[in-house]
């Protein structure tokens, strides 16, 4: 069985990665499965939350989100502190480990902080992979000189948290396989996100260089 860890800011495509991923193993014949560190946090606390506040850990409602948000934060950043980040990855770890699937795919790679955190628990303890991803938008900007064209440049996302800003640079170097990609949702002409040639092309690319196909 290969783990894949898949990192990178929030809304870089981490879940877009993942699902286009599965199903080029899966027309190849090759089971896989996804997990989150972040599904063990939430189902931690589905319990309190739902008796003391009747909310649904796992509610798509955003002003519900925005509820139990701090909560969920400070919970996580506790049980990581306590455990020197081995607390989630311990609890995905006894998931993970007696599935009858070729491939692992985490999809929330985050943390570089303590000796054995997840980046240091998927390379080493568990041998897998990690794959990077950098998503970017391509705009026209003026050069400054009256006899120059507009030149198009690369905006990339910044860190949503502090927690980000400091570990993405980490794990980023640390990658089995990094890259970058554009953000497709504004150049889709009626083609799903999932089946569009770039996307495909660029997680057919991580997956042969990372030798899962």
């Amino acid at each position: 069985m290969i783990i894949i860890g898949v990192s990178g800011f929030a809304r870089s495509g981490k879940d877009l990665f993942t699902s286009v991923a599965q199903e080029i193993l899966n027309e190849k014949g090759i089971k896989s499965q996804k997990y989150a560190l972040a599904y063990e946090l939430k189902n931690d606390l589905k319990d309190l939350l739902k008796e003391k506040l009747n909310i649904d850990a796992f509610t798509e409602k955003t002003e519900e989100k925005s509820i139990i948000r701090p909560i969920l934060v400070a919970y996580g950043d506790a049980m990581r502190k306590i455990s020197e980040g081995k607390y989630w990855t311990s609890k995905v770890e006894d998931r993970i480990k007696n599935l009858n699937v070729d491939v692992v795919f985490i999809t929330d790679i985050r943390y570089d902080i303590y000796p054995e955190d997840e980046c240091y628990w998927l390379q080493q303890k568990m041998k897998g992979k990690l794959v990077h991803i950098t998503k970017f938008k391509q705009t026209t900007v003026p050069s400054g000189r009256r006899f120059s064209k507009n030149k198009i440049v690369k905006i990339y996302d910044s860190a949503p948290n502090e927690h980000e800003q400091t570990n993405n640079p980490k794990l980023q170097s640390k990658a089995n396989y990094s890259f970058e990609w554009e953000d497709y949702n504004e150049k889709l002409n009626g083609c799903s996100l999932n089946k569009h040639p770039y996307i495909v092309e660029n997680v057919t690319n991580a997956l042969k260089t990372i030798n899962v196909i």
